[in-house]
C-alpha cells in the first residue's frame, strides 16, 4: 500500500552487484590496509592541489605528482610524458615482483621503489590542464589501468570490462568526487565557452560512478555533507539514494568491512 514512499534505488540489482563485488576485489588485491589506515577522500580544492602554476606544463606535472602520492603508487615507475612526445604504442610487461602482495603507501614514509628500466608512460590532454579536477580524475584512471594491468589480475566480469573495473578502483583509491563529477559535462548555453577535448572519457556513468563513492564514504566513515559541497548539485540525490541503496545489500557491505581485519 505504501510502496510508493520507498526510495528508488539508484542502479539495478545487476549493476550494484557488480560494483559492490568489484569494490572488494580492490580490497583484496591491491592493500586493504592502506584503504582503510591512510587512503583519503581527495576533494577538489587548494587542500589537496595547492599551489600556483603558470603554464600548461606546470599544471600537469602539479597534479600528477599529487595524484600518484594519494594512490598510493609512487614507488611505481611511472613517469609524465609531455603529449607531443607520447609514444602511444602499449606499454610493455614489466614483470615486477608482487610475491609478497601488492603494496601502497600514501604516507610520507617512503617505500621500496619498484625498478624497471622501462617506465610506465602517462600523458595528458593539454586542453584538461584547463579543468584540474577532470585531469587529476583521468590520471587516477591511467594509474589504476597500469596498476592492474601489469598485476595481471582479471577484473569482475572478465577483460572486457577492464576499463570500468580501473574506474571502480579509482574511486577505492579516493578519486570518487573527481570521478563523479567528471563523468559526464553538459554542453551548456555558450558554445565558445564550450571545449569538449577538456572532458574526461569516462567508461562508467555517473550514477554507477556515485555508487561505488557512496561504497566508499560507507566504508571509510564519511559523512553525506563533506561529500555533498563538493559534488555537481544535481548529483547530491543520486548520492542519497545510492546511500539508502547500499543499505540494501548488508551481507556484501560486512564482507567489505571484514578485511579492515587484515594485518598492515
Amino acid at each position: 500500500m505504501f510502496n510508493f514512499l520507498k526510495t528508488k534505488p539508484l542502479l539495478a540489482d545487476e549493476d550494484a552487484l557488480w560494483i559492490l563485488s568489484t569494490f572488494h576485489w580492490a580490497l583484496t588485491e591491491f592493500d586493504s590496509a592502506e584503504f582503510f589506515q591512510r587512503t583519503q577522500l581527495i576533494e577538489p580544492s587548494d587542500k589537496f592541489f595547492p599551489g600556483a602554476v603558470d603554464s600548461h606544463q606546470a599544471m600537469a606535472s602539479t597534479v600528477f605528482n599529487a595524484t600518484l602520492k594519494y594512490t598510493g603508487l609512487s614507488h611505481w615507475p611511472m613517469q609524465l610524458i609531455h603529449p607531443a612526445n607520447f609514444n602511444s604504442t602499449p606499454p610493455p610487461f614489466l614483470n615486477l615482483d608482487f610475491s609478497e602482495g601488492i603494496k601502497r603507501n600514501s604516507s610520507a614514509q617512503p617505500i621500496m621503489p619498484l625498478h624497471s628500466e622501462f617506465p610506465l608512460a602517462i600523458t595528458y590532454n593539454i586542453n584538461q590542464t584547463l579543468k584540474p579536477e577532470d585531469l587529476s580524475a583521468s590520471f587516477a584512471h591511467y594509474m589504476t589501468q597500469h596498476l592492474v594491468a601489469q598485476s595481471q589480475l582479471v577484473p569482475m566480469g572478465g577483460k572486457k570490462y577492464f576499463a570500468e573495473a580501473t574506474e571502480i578502483v579509482a574511486v577505492f583509491m579516493g578519486f570518487g568526487i573527481l570521478m563523479s563529477n567528471s563523468a559526464y559535462t553538459f554542453r551548456g548555453s555558450c558554445g565558445r565557452c564550450y571545449n569538449a577535448d577538456a572532458n574526461r572519457h569516462a567508461s562508467l556513468s555517473e550514477d554507477k560512478m556515485i555508487f561505488a563513492l557512496a561504497i566508499f564514504c560507507h566504508l571509510k566513515g564519511i559523512e553525506s555533507n563533506r561529500v555533498n559541497k563538493h559534488l555537481k548539485k544535481y548529483l547530491r540525490s543520486y548520492f542519497k539514494q545510492a546511500l539508502k541503496q547500499i543499505e540494501t545489500y548488508p551481507i556484501q557491505l560486512a564482507l567489505l568491512a571484514t578485511s579492515n581485519l587484515q594485518p598492515a
